[in-house]
Protein backbone atom coordinates (compact mmCIF):
# COMPACT_ATOMS: atom_id res chain seq x y z
CA UNK A 1 0.00 0.00 0.00
CA UNK A 2 1.41 3.45 -0.85
CA UNK A 3 2.46 6.04 1.95
CA UNK A 4 -0.39 8.37 2.17
CA UNK A 5 0.15 12.11 4.34
CA UNK A 6 -1.97 13.73 6.18
CA UNK A 7 -3.76 15.52 2.73
CA UNK A 8 -4.28 12.20 1.00
CA UNK A 9 -1.70 12.55 -1.55
CA UNK A 10 1.64 10.18 -2.21
CA UNK A 11 4.76 11.61 -1.02
CA UNK A 12 7.49 12.68 -4.27
CA UNK A 13 9.74 11.10 -4.45
CA UNK A 14 13.43 13.15 -5.03
CA UNK A 15 16.09 13.10 -8.59
CA UNK A 16 18.70 14.76 -9.74
CA UNK A 17 18.30 16.61 -12.98
CA UNK A 18 20.38 16.50 -15.46
CA UNK A 19 19.91 19.22 -18.03
CA UNK A 20 19.91 18.13 -21.82
CA UNK A 21 19.02 19.74 -25.05
CA UNK A 22 17.75 16.20 -26.26
CA UNK A 23 17.07 14.06 -23.90
CA UNK A 24 13.57 14.24 -21.72
CA UNK A 25 13.79 13.59 -18.14
CA UNK A 26 13.37 9.90 -17.08
CA UNK A 27 9.61 11.11 -15.20
CA UNK A 28 7.44 14.22 -15.59
CA UNK A 29 7.75 16.46 -12.31
CA UNK A 30 5.07 17.32 -9.86
CA UNK A 31 7.33 19.75 -8.33
CA UNK A 32 11.23 21.59 -8.75
CA UNK A 33 13.30 22.68 -6.76
CA UNK A 34 15.74 25.45 -7.91
CA UNK A 35 19.18 25.55 -5.63
CA UNK A 36 20.25 28.66 -6.84
CA UNK A 37 18.59 31.47 -8.98
CA UNK A 38 18.66 31.45 -12.48
CA UNK A 39 16.72 31.13 -15.73
CA UNK A 40 15.68 27.95 -16.41
CA UNK A 41 14.13 26.82 -19.72
CA UNK A 42 11.69 23.85 -19.73
CA UNK A 43 9.42 22.23 -21.87
CA UNK A 44 6.34 21.21 -19.74
CA UNK A 45 4.17 17.96 -20.04
CA UNK A 46 1.94 19.12 -22.76
CA UNK A 47 5.25 19.70 -24.57
CA UNK A 48 5.16 23.84 -24.28
CA UNK A 49 8.88 25.17 -24.11
CA UNK A 50 9.85 28.29 -22.64
CA UNK A 51 12.57 30.14 -20.62
CA UNK A 52 11.49 32.13 -17.35
CA UNK A 53 13.64 33.67 -14.61
CA UNK A 54 13.31 31.76 -11.39
CA UNK A 55 13.99 32.51 -7.64
CA UNK A 56 15.50 29.47 -5.58
CA UNK A 57 12.55 27.72 -3.88
CA UNK A 58 10.42 24.71 -4.47
CA UNK A 59 7.60 24.90 -7.34
CA UNK A 60 4.93 23.41 -7.76
CA UNK A 61 4.78 22.70 -11.72
CA UNK A 62 5.08 19.95 -13.96
CA UNK A 63 8.28 19.50 -16.39
CA UNK A 64 9.54 17.06 -19.01
CA UNK A 65 12.65 18.71 -19.87
CA UNK A 66 15.26 20.93 -18.63
CA UNK A 67 17.64 22.63 -21.70
CA UNK A 68 20.88 22.85 -20.58
CA UNK A 69 21.26 25.70 -23.33
CA UNK A 70 19.42 28.57 -21.96
CA UNK A 71 19.44 27.32 -18.40
CA UNK A 72 21.72 29.19 -15.69
CA UNK A 73 19.90 27.89 -12.77
CA UNK A 74 21.57 25.93 -10.46
CA UNK A 75 20.85 22.53 -8.10
CA UNK A 76 17.89 21.25 -9.39
CA UNK A 77 16.16 18.24 -7.66
CA UNK A 78 12.81 16.97 -9.54
CA UNK A 79 9.98 15.67 -7.25
CA UNK A 80 7.94 12.64 -8.79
Amino acid sequence: MAERNQYGTEPGRLFNIAKSDTIDLANDTRGLIIGTEGDIKVTDDKGVTDTFTMPAGVFPIRVRRIWSTGTTAAGLVGIY
